[in-house]
């Protein structure tokens, strides 16, 4: 411990440099625990909740329907729930939710504030559509509000739960339409099988699903994928942040270890050996280490609920319990100890094996030109004397060269890899965008298709259509039913043709068809809401998206409601649409807000993160200049001895900073380019869509100005601090 505060006392500035540079690489490697801390309160709250294993809108069913669907093999517990849209009086569109508030297992809704329901009369609501108190009117009909709260599935949405009966009184009497279904067995096969199950026993009665299932296999949740991407990618850009934090801890303990040369010279001669002296050297970055991971893993504890907390509030509005990932914690610790142990180890070697009169006279024993490297590079005009000497250290230690043009290329990877990642999501949101031309998308807010083909009849630049859910090659899929003479959509064919009228064909995406090896020609097999069907591959469509396109009134048909649509597109923002059940019509403009906000929060992370790379790495630039002043004090004393001023010193950092420098900017620059690649590879891959990667160019002049810039202030800083050593005392080389 006292050779630990004796080394603070030595050089506090560069101690505390690789603490917090390595806390915040610590922190940072934190987000991998996001999984574990969110599956704790999504695992509670499904647990609580009562969450399904398949949740499906259908036709009306009738209860001799429910108690037959309860009978099945694997069904542990069938229930029914009734949703009807509703208009509120100030104009805003919602579901109300019927449910057998005495009975019901799943689904079950929890309270922030209030009572549950009692009368017809009385609602609970989301928490932000109305308080308790309230007086709500839904579908020209009001309601008192007894509770606020919601469920796990519904989360997201601003609801009204009131009881089945006044439900399914305000739908008109038609009876339940939503199936949840909690199975013995729940693994997807298992699912699926139930399914196809219930299928059969609605299809006795003319009866079907008016959506695709969505099946949570496994005891899952609703974004248990998307938090575990999320989470693994940012984690990626944490272990890049803790190896350049490696990196500093090597240079800062390289600095200390060597400034002790002449002593550890002393302890030699005085008959000290190796081993214990290597093993006191090496307690230097042990102890740096562990401070950085006392503060290091509870700001990693922060981080990983801080940002937990985020995505669950962004994508189903919950907020996380507080939780720790203690394997995280563990993978952590002993990485960086280990670390921090095997750079030690290399610089504690190197000192104690230097000849001992190379040592005691504190004097470098292999000068510049010992190698032929050397000498050739003497011949190469670099300009006046600090051009020599700047080039000549570059050249005289490579192993730090390389360490600093690597680390500059961290730093510059880390700041061209975040606007790239932002410019490759908005050019793929952009390009989903591109092949439609309409302006406006009005969609029924009921389940099935509630209006007639013909409710768009005689009305210019307006067409209706189909859009639901399907399932192919085991992916979830949007299936859009159009005009085959449609001017709503481009389909921008790579390869193949349009549909035919009236075909059982279908245009698939390009880049989904590639990554599942379908072609033009093939078979597709396709799970719709109604059952199977097989539709013959004609086109590929360029449309960066997972879609199958068909003819309009061949996917009604096969959704058992020929003639029926739910969605109608527009030229105008605000078509003048006569129909026959509730919708919500939301403009261009509208969905590419929506989509900007969610990336923006996803940006935002990895922006953070990428902040905490290149801090690291500007952290690590200037330890190893320090290094290197160190190891050439007696030059730079000599310099000023003669009169060199400090501006001649900080001239001499900087030529031979800026050369170092340009390199890292283009070595940084490509593997931005190629982190950009293959994080985009990832989603891409575990999403099979085509993203496309688009570099930030633009970004590059600011990138090279700030890179200079930063590395300026670093030597004058570096020189500031290494010229508070007189030069008697450097000459003499006395401590």
């Amino acid at each position: 411990m006292r050779s630990m505060l004796r080394q603070f006392r030595r050089a506090p500035g560069r101690i505390l440099a690789s603490i917090f540079a390595l806390a915040l690489a610590v922190g940072a490697i934190g987000v991998l625990a996001i999984p574990t801390v969110s599956k704790g309160t999504l695992r509670e709250a499904a647990a609580r909740d009562g969450l399904a294993d398949i949740f499906v809108d259908t036709t009306p069913l009738g209860p001799a329907q429910l108690a037959l669907i309860n009978q099945l093999d694997n069904v542990a517990a069938a229930e029914a729930e009734a949703t009807i849209a509703v208009r509120m009086s100030d104009g805003f569109l919602t579901r109300m939710i019927g449910l057998d508030f005495a009975a019901q297992t799943m689904d079950i809704v929890q309270l922030s504030a209030g009572r549950m329901p009692a009368a017809a009369d009385e609602v609970v609501t989301s928490e932000s559509l109305a308080a308790v108190g309230d007086r709500i009117v839904a579908n020209s009909v009001s309601y008192d509000v007894v509770g606020t709260g919601g469920t796990l599935w519904w989360s997201q949405d601003d609801v009204v739960y009131a009881d089945l009966e006044t439900v399914t009184a305000l739908g008109g009497n038609q009876g339940s339409n939503r199936l949840l279904i909690t199975a013995s067995d729940d693994g997807l096969s298992e699912l699926r099988s139930i399914a196809d199950q219930v299928r059969v026993v609605l299809q006795t009665d003319g009866d079907t699903f008016t959506t695709f299932p969505v099946y949570l296999p496994d005891g899952s949740t609703p974004i248990d994928q998307d938090i575990q991407q999320v989470s693994t990618l940012i984690g990626l850009l944490g272990i890049m942040a803790g190896l350049v934090a490696l990196v500093l801890l090597a240079s800062t303990t390289n600095t200390l270890i060597t400034e002790r040369t002449r002593e550890v010279a002393v302890m030699r001669a005085l008959g000290g050996r190796s081993r214990p002296l290597r093993r006191r050297l090496r307690r230097i970055s042990l102890g740096i280490t562990t401070v950085a991971l006392v503060i290091g893993l509870p700001l990693g504890i922060l981080i990983s609920n801080f940002i937990a907390r985020m995505v669950l509030e962004e994508f189903i509005g919950i907020t996380p319990d507080f939780a720790i990932d203690w394997r995280v914690l563990a993978g952590s610790a002993v990485g960086v100890m280990l670390g921090a142990r095997l750079v030690a180890a290399r610089a504690a070697r190197r000192v104690t094996k230097l000849p001992l009169a190379e040592a005691l006279r504190d004097r470098e024993g292999a000068p510049f030109g010992g190698r032929w490297t050397h000498r050739l590079a003497a011949r190469v005009p670099v300009g006046g004397l600090l051009g020599r000497m700047a080039s000549r250290a570059s050249l005289h230690r490579p192993a730090r060269t390389l360490a600093v043009v690597v680390q500059i290329a961290a730093a510059v990877g880390a700041a061209f890899l975040i606007p790239s990642l932002a410019t490759s999501v908005n050019n793929f949101n952009s390009a989903t965008h591109e092949p439609w031309s309409s302006q406006s998308v009005t969609s029924a807010r009921d389940a099935g298709l509630p209006f007639p083909e013909s409710v768009t009849a005689g009305m210019a630049d307006t067409e209706s259509g189909i859009y639901v859910e399907g399932e192919l090659e085991e992916w979830q899929i949007d299936l859009y039913g159009l005009e085959v003479d449609t001017e709503m959509f481009d389909p921008m064919l790579t390869d193949g043709r349009w549909v035919h009228p009236a075909g059982r064909e279908a245009v698939a995406s390009a880049g989904f068809a590639e990554r599942n090896g379908l072609e033009v020609g093939d078979t597709l097999v396709v799970d719709l809401a109604s059952g199977r069907f097989e539709y013959e591959l004609v086109g590929l469509s360029d449309d960066f998206s997972r879609s199958l396109y068909l003819d309009r009134t061949v996917l009604a048909a096969d959704l058992g409601e020929p003639g029926m649509v739910n969605t109608i597109w527009s030229m105008q923002e605000h078509p003048d649409l006569v129909l026959p059940a509730a919708s919500r019509t939301i403009s261009a403009a509208d969905l590419a807000a929506d989509d900007a906000a969610g990336r923006a929060a996803i940006v935002l992370i990895f922006g953070a993160i990428g902040v905490i790379v290149a801090g690291v790495a500007a952290l690590a630039v200037l330890s190893s200049m320090t290094v290197s002043l160190f190891e050439r004090r007696h030059e730079l004393a000599a310099l000023q001895a003669l009169g060199a001023r400090r501006r001649r010193l900080r001239g001499l950092l900087v030529r031979e900073l800026l050369p170092l420098g340009a390199i890292g900017l283009v070595g940084g620059l490509a593997l931005g380019a190629l982190g950009t690649r293959g994080i985009i590879a990832s989603f891409e891959a575990s999403n099979a869509v085509d993203i496309g990667v688009v570099d930030a160019v633009g970004s590059i002049p600011f990138i090279a100005a700030g890179t200079f810039v930063a590395l300026v202030l670093l030597a004058l800083l570096t020189v500031r601090s290494a010229g508070r050593r007189p030069v008697t005392v450097t000459l003499r080389g006395a401590a």
